[in-house]
């Protein structure tokens, strides 16, 4: 078995690009192993096999954090819209509109 090497630094000519195996990019990320594993094998984060060992490119990394810094945000859902049209409606005892009415509250 080969020693594992420390990741080299990317700002050194002449050195090869930084691999981390999917201890040290769990960490990195801060995720657990088998999340970093779930996203290898969806192919969200990109990998290298070497010597039967999984590597992950610190660029990937650092791309998949950019990526995450971004924060989604919600849809904007006014009083006016549709969804709230159909508050209650399932609840009217068998006397108004009932679920099964969905449709015709909201395409109103």
């Amino acid at each position: 078995m080969i020693p594992h090497q420390p990741p080299t630094d990317p700002a050194t000519p002449g050195s090869s690009p930084t691999l981390l195996n999917v201890r040290e990019a769990s960490a990195h990320l801060g995720l657990s192993e088998s999340t970093v594993w779930r996203m290898l094998r969806r192919g969200a984060l990109a990998s290298v096999r070497s010597g039967g060992r999984r590597l992950i490119p610190l660029e990937a990394l650092d791309s998949l954090s950019k990526q995450q810094e971004t924060p989604m945000s919600p849809p904007s859902l006014g009083p006016d819209h549709p969804i709230f049209r159909l508050v209650g409606a399932g609840r009217s005892g068998g006397q108004g509109p009932g679920s099964q009415d969905k449709y015709s509250i909201l395409d109103s």
